[in-house]
This record gives C-alpha cells, structure tokens and sequence, in this order.
C-alpha cells in the first residue's frame, strides 16, 4: 500500500514467533518495548506474541503446581504411614506394659498370699508354745 509507512519495516507474526522460539521468552520480552515504540511490531501482534507467552507460562505453572501437588501427596501419605507404624508400635509397648504389671500384681498377690500363710504359722506357733525360761 502507497503511503503505509508501517509495512515497510514491520516483523510479521511469523518472524515474532521464530524469534520466540530461537530467542527465547526473556530476550522477546527485552525487546518488545523497543520494537513497539520504532514500529518494527504491530501492537497488535505484540498482543498476540504477549498472549502466547502469558499462555506458555500459565502452562509451566499449571504443570509446577501439578508437581507440587504430587509432592505434598506423598509426603502426606509417608507421614500418614509414619503416624501409624509409630501408633501401632504405641500399641505393641503399652499391650506389653499392661501385660508385664499383670504380671507384677499376680506376683504381688502371690507374694502377699504367701506371706499371710507365714506370719500366721508364726503367730501359731508363738500362741502354742510355752514360754522360756
């Protein structure tokens, strides 16, 4: 077109796009201001490389918070395995707690039982024998 000034030296989408890909993100970024204010891009395939861009890295975050996901997945379900054996090994010891004082009170009743058998032979015999002289 005679007279468009803007054609002559404007970067088509393909040429924004190729610069995207070999460049990279950040040095696209870098430079569209500037490519913007000399008019070598139109604003609005600016807005359409920035629109791609912005559509790229909600992708990469999407995909971190994915990993992240996954990550705090398994560590709830490692700590939840954890809390369990470390539940069950409370069980195991208490269960052997309570059996063990079973224990010490069947020996402490047996122990109290033989005693009283003692001290009334004791006191028996202190009953039927004469006194010394």
């Amino acid at each position: 077109m005679p007279g468009n000034h803007y054609t002559d030296n404007f970067m088509d989408l393909s040429e924004l796009m190729n610069l995207l890909i070999s460049r990279g993100v950040d040095y696209v970024m870098a430079q569209l201001p500037s490519w913007i204010s000399r008019r070598e891009v139109s604003r609005e395939d600016a807005s359409i490389i920035l629109m791609y861009i912005m559509s790229n890295k909600l992708d990469e975050l999407g995909k971190k918070i994915d990993d992240l996901s996954k990550k705090v997945d398994t560590g709830f379900n490692d700590l939840s395995r954890k809390i369990d054996d470390l539940r069950k090994e409370v069980i195991d010891r208490l269960d052997l707690i309570s059996n063990q004082l079973r224990v010490l009170n069947s020996n402490i009743a047996a122990t109290y039982e033989l005693t009283s058998k003692v001290m009334t032979k004791i006191m028996e015999t202190s009953f039927v024998q004469p006194p010394r002289s």
